[in-house]
């Protein structure tokens, strides 16, 4: 039975061999093209799913990062303000000591144009008034003034005198006290007990309100008292802060920083202070990259220090669990100290573990917060950033991440079907080389084919007329037989496909000198007898000469393996 060849393999059989080659060189490129843009598209949907979260893990530990160096920063800010603030008032706690020891060694005497005793009811002349109306007073940064508290004896004792002097001696060591804004100071203050004299730089002239300035009474005072008090003896500098308070000088709540003056036995007798406005430094430092955010500095018991909050006296001192202000509650504030851990940022907590998160109702949203201390304050730094911000640039993040793996897988199969195109011209282009000879050489026989034909002898009418029918019918056949002949010489038919398919053969067949000598003498007897018939039925010499040419052809056909005629 004969076996039916594939639908393909029968067509393509068909087709011109240079047709073929580029039909399968091109579908050997498609594939291995197809299956490296397949193999490209898995690994592309494998890695969203697994960058999708690593790029979890690295933004968070990322934002971890960027938090812990803010709050680096601001703790590092913070320090440097206190310490410089501090060291200011332990260099002026050093110089009264110097200048009252320099004061001792020479006369009492005292200069009227070294007095700058305009921290009181006496006004500040031109031109060492610089500001004019500081709230309700003038104001000059020129110099460090005085105000007495109370009045003088007359005589004045040695410790008023001494007293005095000292003004003189200080009066121009201010500006080298004072920072400014370098350090967020407001005022610097020193309060002598004995002398009863209070010395401020800028020099704020408070005229009669200086009256009702009592120094041991004020926040300040009362804090360094405290702070000389809880240290016995007194052998080393140390400052501390007071709880925010209405300043004196400013008319805003603020607080200071306080340090005790003390004498060589160790005994207080007066105290420095320095003013800070806490708001403005939580402005000057609440800017940054993630936007949105507030700064506070608390106490151990939970008391605001600074803090962006505007509020009265009477709210004062201001809790951070106090709820209608900042937002938070005691479990709250339970949280920020670490003693429980339960978090009240559902959304936020989906996409982060490592950070802290609560829930703040005054800004009704999920504040992420980070913490720093100050075990030598018992203060504790927190810092409230938007989560809305922080989830913003996490979503940012990700479309950027997931934008460029897209680019590039996009870019890789842009540059496959490139290379892919690339090659199809490149196969077609070298087929064209290889097979331009081949077609050029069936072009020329085509063409000499078509010479021939029109060459080609016709047999003339009046041969035709004596040729008896079996001659004309042999000619015919002829002519069919080389029609035939060129047809398949341009067209591969079924037949030579088949005759292609015939397999080797196995078997080998072998012929000897014998077998070729008989197969020779057979023919020839053959072609004998032939004759001799052929010579019965005619005796014409043309139709003789015409049958032994015809039965020489037939011969030929029939043995031309072994036929050596």
């Amino acid at each position: 039975m004969k076996q039916q060849k594939p639908f393909a393999t029968k067509y393509i059989g068909q087709l011109k061999l240079r047709t073929q080659l580029v039909i399968i060189v091109s579908i050997q490129v498609l594939i291995i093209v197809s299956y490296v843009l397949a193999l490209n598209l898995i690994h592309h949907s494998l890695l969203i799913n697994y960058l999708s979260d690593v790029s979890d893990q690295l933004f968070e530990e990322n934002s971890k990062h960027i938090l812990n160096n803010m709050m680096e920063e601001y703790q590092y800010h913070y320090n440097q303000v206190f310490n410089l603030n501090g060291n200011a008032l332990v260099s002026f706690h050093r110089l009264y000591h110097i200048s009252k020891n320099q004061v001792l060694l020479h006369p009492l005497d005292i200069n009227p144009l070294y007095q700058m005793k305009y921290g009181g009811t006496t006004k500040i002349p031109d031109p060492l008034r610089i500001i004019k109306g500081y709230g309700n007073f003038d104001i000059s940064y020129s110099f460090m003034c005085y105000s007495n508290l109370s009045s003088y004896n007359q005589p004045k004792t040695i410790e008023e005198a001494v007293g005095i002097k000292l003004q003189e001696q200080i009066q121009a060591a201010g500006q080298i006290f004072y920072q400014g804004n370098l350090i967020n100071q407001s005022f610097l203050y020193s309060y002598i007990i004995k002398e009863k004299i209070n010395s401020i730089y800028p020099c704020l002239n408070r005229d009669k309100t200086i009256y009702q300035y009592v120094a041991e009474k004020r926040d300040w005072f009362i804090e360094l008292k405290k702070n000389y008090e809880s240290k016995s003896p007194y052998d080393h500098y140390n400052y501390t802060f007071t709880k925010p308070y209405l300043l004196y000088t400013d008319k805003k709540i603020g607080l200071s920083m306080t340090l005790p003056i003390v004498d060589k036995d160790l005994k207080l007798i007066g105290g420095l202070a320095s003013n800070f406005l806490g708001s403005q430094i939580v402005e000057m430092l609440k800017v940054n990259s993630f936007g949105f955010q507030m700064i506070y500095l608390v106490s151990d018991k939970g008391v605001m220090i600074m803090h962006p909050y505007k509020v009265t006296v009477e709210q004062l001192p201001l809790y951070i669990y106090n709820e209608s202000i900042t937002g938070f509650n005691l479990t709250d504030w339970e949280y920020i100290q670490n003693l429980n851990n339960d978090s009240s940022c559902p959304k936020f907590d989906q996409i982060s573990s490592l950070l802290k998160c609560r829930f703040n109702s005054y800004y009704n949203q999920e504040m992420i917060i980070g913490t720093r201390d100050f075990p030598q304050f018992k203060m504790k730094l927190i810092m409230l950033l938007s989560s809305q911000e922080y989830l913003k640039f996490y979503d940012d993040f990700q479309s950027t991440l997931e934008q460029k793996l897209h680019e590039t897988t996009s870019n890789y199969i842009i540059w496959l079907f490139v290379v892919f195109f690339i090659l199809c011209f490149m196969i077609i282009v070298i087929t064209q080389i290889l097979f331009n000879p081949i077609e050029n050489i069936k072009q020329q026989a085509i063409h000499l084919i078509n010479q021939q034909r029109k060459k080609r002898q016709q047999i003339s009418q009046f041969t035709e007329v004596l040729m008896s029918d079996e001659i004309q019918s042999l000619v015919q056949a002829y002519q069919i037989v080389i029609n035939k002949l060129e047809s398949l010489s341009l067209t591969k038919t079924s037949l030579c496909k088949q005759i292609e398919d015939i397999p080797y053969p196995t078997k080998q067949i072998s012929i000897t000198q014998s077998d070729v000598k008989q197969n020779i003498q057979l023919n020839r007897q053959f072609q004998i007898l032939n004759f001799e018939n052929l010579k019965d039925l005619c005796t014409d010499s043309q139709y003789e000469k015409a049958g032994i040419s015809i039965i020489r052809n037939v011969l030929k056909q029939k043995n031309n393996k072994f036929l050596l005629y």
